[in-house]
């Protein structure tokens, strides 16, 4: 009975109460209470996580024309958590070690700050920048590992070394995924990427897994089809999804990794023809994996159904409503490669069916909820800082979970 009550607790008032007894703590501490109580978490609906790789005093536009020369960027690595029905946003203390430059050779006085990127899965988060630095963390409980370097992360320097760091905008960048064996429950990290553009001619593409027991990064059979970059791989049910890169014209494919067996499959095409990449965008939405496309002035999102491989309908999302809210073309100051111009689902509430949306690239960017039967908007709450660099938000599920050696 007193398991059943501590399952439901927040996580503040659980560290609080290890120290009522021995008994408590041990049960508050073992693997089986922390899954039940992650259990019991994701039975409502999530938190919102909101990463803002850069803040400042000022936007950036603000900052770039020079009125104000001693306004500096403040905060690097902010994230702000929002519970849904709540009206505060809390910013999280920043518990991973900062992410340092990088130097390359021929301009060894001149650091690249490369972006800062996140995935998540129960409760933890994966911290990372393309080249050098990878963190895992539990920003709720303070629990922070930090992963050896990838492969991808040392060929991608190499290729930014000899471009100079003039290119960037020619190159691309595949983004880190997180997720774990369903069976088994292990933690996985996984790296997809192509292998044409980072000089690589063994493949198609190249996957690395990283391994937390041994703490090893190894290479397993990558995909056979190339994968669109800028996108953060979606975790569901197992396995991680990715587009590939399909010619103009025809469908992007969903291209699955199974967690357990550590294999590539094509599960489906998706329901509109590739046009732009930066307009497209995965997630998952109510437990169900989910495509959208932005356009202009509509953005449309699909839902697969597992039982026939088929997409549904799912929203269709006017978006010219306000203008304050959502953008057609990218307004966001900030030198940003392929910066994604669709608005990000977030998550569907249990309750109302509401759509919880985020639009980083707007005049005013904010987490907005979308009411389906009256096809309108409300802001969750208001924003009192500026964001300098693309945030992202991300459905989050706070847990007591870490991943030991």
């Amino acid at each position: 009975m007193v398991d059943c009550i501590l399952e439901k607790l927040p996580i503040k008032s659980l560290l609080r109460f290890k120290s009522v007894s021995k008994q408590w703590k041990s049960t508050i501490e073992s693997p089986y209470f922390k899954k039940r109580h992650l259990i019991s978490r994701q039975s409502q609906d999530p938190d919102v996580l909101i990463t803002n790789p850069l803040e400042s005093e000022l936007s950036y536009d603000e900052w770039k024309r020079q009125e104000y020369p001693n306004t500096r960027i403040v905060h690097e690595n902010v994230m702000r958590i929002f519970t849904m029905g709540s009206s505060e946003l809390i910013k999280l203390p920043n518990i991973g070690p900062p992410l340092k430059p990088v130097y390359l050779n021929n301009s060894p006085d001149d650091p690249a700050y490369s972006v800062i990127q996140y995935s998540v899965c129960d409760g933890m988060i994966s911290y990372y920048n393309e080249y050098s630095c990878i963190y895992v963390v539990n920003p709720i409980t303070g629990w922070c590992r930090k992963i050896p370097q990838a492969r991808y992360q040392a060929f991608a320097l190499d290729v930014y070394n000899r471009d100079g760091g003039k290119g960037e905008e020619g190159f691309s960048f595949w983004l880190l995924g997180f997720g774990k064996d369903k069976f088994t429950d292990t933690y996985k990290l996984v790296w997809l990427y192509n292998s044409l553009e980072l000089g690589l001619k063994n493949s198609t593409t190249t996957c690395e897994v990283f391994d937390f027991s041994t703490n090893t990064w190894s290479y397993v059979t990558a995909a056979p089809r190339r994968v669109i970059d800028f996108q953060i791989p979606v975790y569901l049910d197992g396995s991680l999804h990715w587009f590939t890169d399909e010619p103009t014209g025809e469908n992007p494919r969903v291209l699955s990794f199974d967690l357990a067996t550590e294999t590539f499959h094509i599960i489906s095409k998706a329901p509109f023809v590739n046009k732009t990449h930066n307009k497209i965008i995965m997630c998952g939405l109510d437990n169900q994996l989910c495509v959208s496309q932005k356009e202009w002035p509509r953005q449309e999102i699909w839902s697969l159904n597992n039982s026939d491989m088929t997409w549904e309908k799912m929203f269709s999302l006017d978006l010219q409503t306000d203008s304050h809210l959502f953008a057609e073309n990218f307004q966001f100051g900030g030198f940003i490669p392929h910066t994604i111009m669709s608005v990000l689902p977030v998550a569907v509430l249990k309750k109302t069916k509401a759509l919880v949306l985020y639009e980083a690239r707007a005049p005013n960017p904010n987490l907005t909820i979308y009411d389906p039967e009256s096809g309108s908007y409300d802001i969750c709450f208001p924003r009192d800082y500026r964001v300098w660099h693309q945030a992202i938000a991300l459905p989050f599920f706070p847990s007591m979970i870490s991943i030991d050696n």
